[in-house]
């Protein structure tokens, strides 16, 4: 008696997750199919006093990182559970163990979040934290500042994050990208709809950061030259 009471009750907890998978799974959304999926997001811009303090975090510390590459992206966003990632091509290494060029990997920010509740939504649309930079161009040639290596348990994602000191996601355009300021779209919140940024590297509020931007790449690439 004591089996058939067992396997009752196991029969009942397996048929109630299937139930609960099916109903989590009819909300589930692949922003992977899509072609501009980032058009689906609002995205937050950086006030101009919290802009010159993360440089200036950035001034001081981001020679200590862990790891310090530049990287050729190779992909878009790979969408996965509440964050994303996105692929990459070592073209140098300038610190890091383990690292060579041709390597090709993963990067996650340490500061990227979707959320899709219902009850965080701005003008309708979800919002993705992306560390105030926009996704890295396929093609181009990015300097990078990671942390260390994830442990995912899976030979297909090797995946390196940054670290979540840098609320300023730590990625670099070796190239020059014209970032146009803009305003938010409410009084009360800094968001706005990703499409007006699209073409910025930067999700900044004036020129006056943008002129700050520029001097703090000139530094950089001025210390980590491309080969």
């Amino acid at each position: 008696m004591k089996i058939k009471y067992v396997l009752v009750i196991t029969l009942i907890i397996v048929f109630v997750s299937m139930g609960i998978g099916i109903y989590c799974k009819s909300f589930y959304m692949d922003f992977n199919k899509e072609k501009h999926a980032l058009d689906n997001f609002a995205v937050a811009l950086i006030s101009d006093n919290f802009f010159e303090s993360q440089l200036q975090h950035m001034e001081e510390n981001l020679d200590a990182s862990n790891i310090i590459l530049a990287v050729q992206c190779e992909d878009t966003f790979h969408y996965r559970y509440s964050c994303v990632t996105q692929k990459v091509k070592i073209v140098s290494v300038f610190k890091g163990e383990n690292l060579k060029e041709d390597d090709v990997f993963e990067v996650a920010r340490a500061a990227t979040l979707l959320s899709l509740n219902e009850d965080a939504l701005f003008n309708k649309m979800p919002l993705i934290n992306m560390g105030y930079i926009n996704e890295m161009i396929p093609g181009k040639t990015y300097l990078i500042f990671l942390d260390r290596k994830l442990e995912t348990y899976s030979e297909r994602d090797i995946i390196y994050t940054q670290s979540d000191s840098f609320i300023l996601a730590p990625i670099f355009c070796y190239e020059n990208i014209t970032n146009i300021p803009q305003n938010p779209e409410d009084e009360f919140s800094t968001y706005i709809n990703y499409k007006k940024v699209k073409n910025n590297e930067f999700f900044i509020m004036s020129e006056e950061s943008n002129e700050k931007i520029a001097l703090m790449k000139d530094k950089l690439f001025s210390k980590y030259k491309l080969n």
